[in-house]
């Protein structure tokens, strides 16, 4: 049964608190932008701790403080105003923001009963369903992120989750997260470039959720006759750099977005950041099961980034491209959180867990049936995965369903190995089952004191040479 996500135009007090928010003043300040996202955010939540918004959003207030007075500046059909924003916004920025961008972020809230009905449905675990489906235009996505943006998603909306408004964003500003700061900025620059029309204005955003209702069993991946793909190494650059032919694999969180509201800056959160688009998935998805995943088509980079973690910085503007990237999320299991510990990835049912979540993400017809799969280092660092393991069982799920892996290394040296392994194994003809039955009597020989995450590859170069 479909289950329904309440916009906040459906809650009707909540809406006339968001109304009278909003509809205050013409001429934005921050002092009066703060006090608008505090009085949404009270009516929004079931609890809120008392203080006034300026002690609430001291950060933000800093972030913003002596805006320009831009009247009669520039014309406010250019981005910006034509001024560069660039790692953080100059007093003219913050003026512009005011006077210009601000002001059709609220407009976008206001007018939000003629965009949407006041009821939409949640993709969640349809337990007898393979396919689900929501289309939106880009004006509808924008409505979203901008009730978002201004903390007006009500508790009910998309339930059981933590964040759906950026409050989180702006609050961390309190301390010091620079990642947010630049998560802000890039924000900012996705309302401006809608502001003005710059995006692909007829292409819809679809977000599919893939259920895999007959999981393979380890016997039937052990029994394939698929043959191995040709394997890419790159060492160099990001998954995005395989542009819109291939599928594009978003290391997800179970929950889709992360942290990208609150502090997380990771592959996820920074791909959610310069694609402000994919956010709309966080209020639409509900937590994906081990045999599922989501597939988003139709989104943009608005914002250029450098930096990681904390380092993350905004970098100016996106090129406006005419064609767009197929995501697919599919979350790791947290190998940090096994009893087993890191050994505990070895084991024939860790191995086919993280095997049909990768089935489910890359076994449909997007963007292309055949399209490659770019990826990397999916389940590794924080999740604590081995490189050389999670590459091989993604080879192995890709060459499954017909698809090529376009792997990206991210400097890791445990993954340079790589691409001599692939052209032994395709040499030789090797397919996804006797590459898997080389897996497994790896995994089940190795111990913890043998460093595994270092010599899976070496094994295989030596079973197959």
């Amino acid at each position: 049964m479909a289950i329904r996500l309440t916009l906040p135009h459906g809650v009707p007090e909540h809406w006339e608190n968001v109304k009278n928010a909003l509809s205050k003043t013409a001429n934005w300040t921050p002092q009066l932008f703060v006090a608008a996202l505090d009085a949404n955010r009270t009516s929004s939540y079931k609890a809120v701790k008392p203080m006034t918004s300026e002690e609430r959003f001291k950060g933000l207030l800093n972030f913003f403080q002596d805006p320009a007075d831009v009247s009669g500046w520039a014309s406010s059909s250019e981005l910006w105003g034509g001024c560069m924003f660039k790692k953080l916004p100059t007093n003219k920025i913050k003026g512009w923001f005011f006077a210009h961008t601000l002001p059709f972020i609220v407009k976008k809230v206001l007018d939000l009963p003629s965009t949407f009905p006041a009821t939409m449905d949640w993709l969640v675990t349809q337990e007898h369903e393979r396919e689900q489906k929501i289309e939106l235009t880009k004006e509808q996505c924008c409505s979203i992120l901008a009730c978002s943006f201004l903390c007006a998603l009500h508790t009910t909306a998309a339930p059981k989750k933590k964040y759906t408004n950026c409050d989180g964003i702006f609050i961390s500003l309190n301390q010091k997260c620079p990642q947010n700061l630049a998560k802000l900025c890039m924000l900012m620059n996705y309302f401006e470039r809608c502001r003005v029309g710059r995006y692909l204005t007829d292409t819809p955003v679809t977000i599919y959720r893939y259920h895999s209702l007959s999981p393979l069993t380890m016997d039937q991946w052990l029994a394939s006759n698929e043959p191995l793909q040709p394997l890419t190494l790159n060492t160099t650059g990001f998954i995005s750099d395989a542009g819109h032919t291939a599928l594009e694999v978003d290391f997800a969180n179970r929950w889709i977005g992360g942290g990208v509201l609150n502090r997380g800056a990771v592959q996820e959160e920074i791909l959610f950041s310069v694609n402000p688009e994919l956010m709309v998935t966080i209020f639409l998805c509900g937590m994906m099961e081990s045999n599922e995943a989501i597939i988003i088509t139709g989104t943009e980079q608005f914002s250029l980034s450098t930096g990681y973690s904390r380092s993350l910085q905004f970098a100016g503007d996106a090129p406006l491209l005419t064609t767009t990237p197929t995501h697919v999320a599919m979350d790791a299991a947290n190998v940090n959180r096994s009893e087993s510990g890191a050994m505990g990835q070895y084991k024939r049912s860790s191995m086919l867990r993280e095997m049909n979540k990768a089935y489910a993400a890359f076994n449909h017809p997007h963007p292309t049936s055949g399209a490659p799969v770019s990826s990397g280092n999916w389940g590794c660092g924080a999740f604590g995965g081995h490189i050389q393991l999670k590459s091989m069982l993604q080879w192995a799920v890709a060459s499954e369903t017909g698809r090529p892996l376009l792997y990206y290394t991210f400097g890791e040296d445990t993954a340079m190995f790589m691409d001599r392994v692939a052209e032994v194994l395709l040499k030789n003809k090797v397919t996804v089952g006797k590459l898997m039955e080389a897996v497994i009597g790896y995994a089940e020989q190795v111990e913890e004191e043998d460093a595994p995450q270092y010599h899976l590859l070496e094994y295989l170069m030596e079973q197959f040479e």
